[in-house]
């Protein structure tokens, strides 16, 4: 096993990622191509649910909160919804998109959706927000997982509209067997450590086993958001900690290198 006081060596090969299976085979074929060798681990599995979508069409404004919302909404109601499910080829004029990243308007595009409001700067809440404008007597419809912050609710309710949630996928914690993991990490943890949401570091520490943890807390880290940093800080991560910006598999990526030319 490795030791806490190990250092990260100066060319790194190998990365822990920890994104949900189906979201992962891009970041890893990006990682093999750039000469390292990645080290799956999702510490979240998705699961998509049955919500029936019929009544969104009739919002001023739908947020999709991730690309798994986008995803899930997409196996209930087929995308995209600027034109009517019930009346084929008829606009539905008053129906705006919202994404909250770039990563969330790329699924919504690449299913033909126009993306009517996106941040341009950083994903976030507060940079959508930010870009909304006037929301006063909207219905705004938020899809998204079975829980998460709600700094978003709250904001557009404060503002004057009616938000409303529409649940299309939990997040659940992978088990694994401790003898897995030991076996997995045998030599010693991969070198980085790759996350991508607070829930995602949340459950990491969850899966690692006691004896590792040690040796965890000393790996760096890439996240995708100050938050993260501020809580990976929080919980005794102690390398660097480097944030992807703009959040992404590119800026991840880009993070990774730069920390292995240091």
């Amino acid at each position: 096993m490795c030791s806490s006081k190990q250092r990260t060596p100066r060319h790194p090969k190998s990365v822990l990622v920890t994104r949900p299976s189906h979201q992962s085979a891009g970041f890893i074929k990006q990682l093999e191509k750039a000469g390292f060798k990645a080290v799956p681990l999702p510490v979240i599995e998705i699961q998509f649910v049955t919500t029936d979508l019929t009544d969104t069409l009739n919002s001023g404004l739908v947020i999709f909160t991730s690309a798994n919302a986008v995803t899930g909404a997409h196996k209930n109601l087929a995308l995209p919804w600027h034109i009517s499910a019930n009346t084929p080829n008829v606009e539905v004029s008053a129906l705006k998109i919202a994404a909250i990243g770039r990563a969330t308007a790329k699924a919504l595009t690449d299913l033909n959706s126009t993306v009517d409001l996106v941040p341009t700067v950083t994903s976030s809440t507060e940079a959508l927000l930010d870009i909304i404008g006037d929301v006063s007597g909207l219905v705004i419809t938020i899809i998204r997982g079975e829980s998460g912050r709600e700094a978003l609710y709250n904001s557009l309710q404060q503002a004057g509209a009616t938000p409303v949630y529409q649940t299309v996928y939990k997040r659940v914690l992978p088990q694994y067997r401790n003898s897995y993991l030991k076996t997995l990490f045998i030599k010693g943890l991969p070198d980085i450590i790759s996350v991508t949401s607070d829930l995602g570091l949340h459950n990491l520490l969850s899966i690692i086993p006691t004896e590792l943890q040690a040796c965890l807390l000393s790996r760096p880290l890439i996240v995708n958001s100050q938050r993260c940093a501020m809580l990976a800080a929080d919980k005794g991560f102690h390398a660097e900690i480097l944030v992807a910006d703009p959040p992404g598999d590119s800026s991840q990526l880009q993070s990774i290198q730069r920390l292995t030319q240091q």
